[in-house]
């Protein structure tokens, strides 16, 4: 999960304030408002389905983005390749969690 910050309408404020966006992969699941803590979230119902489209292009995108990484640096693409392999089965599974966890 990650956090940005925005600055939106909050509608409970009626001011433009900043904002906690939270993301569950690449997913907006929740929105906060820094001023008065107005929380809106997402439920699983809905972020299930959309997680696994996109996880989908996720996928299916993946030989396009390899490729540029490796004609961008041949070097580092291949030493940052086995840490990256290792690390992307945690990464679904954290990201699956947090949708399951709401």
């Amino acid at each position: 999960m990650s956090t940005t910050e925005a600055e939106l309408h909050c509608e409970v404020c009626n001011l433009l304030t900043d904002h906690e966006l939270h993301y569950t992969g690449r997913l907006l699941d929740s929105v906060r408002c820094t001023r008065c803590g107005t929380h809106v979230e997402l439920s699983s119902r809905a972020l299930i389905p959309a997680y696994a489209l996109d996880l989908e292009q996720r996928v299916v995108s993946k030989p396009r983005r390899m490729m540029r990484r490796v004609s961008r640096d041949p070097a580092g693409y291949l030493r940052q390749l086995p840490r990256a392999v290792l690390r992307q089965p945690g990464k679904f599974l954290r990201e699956f969690r947090g949708l399951l966890r709401r």
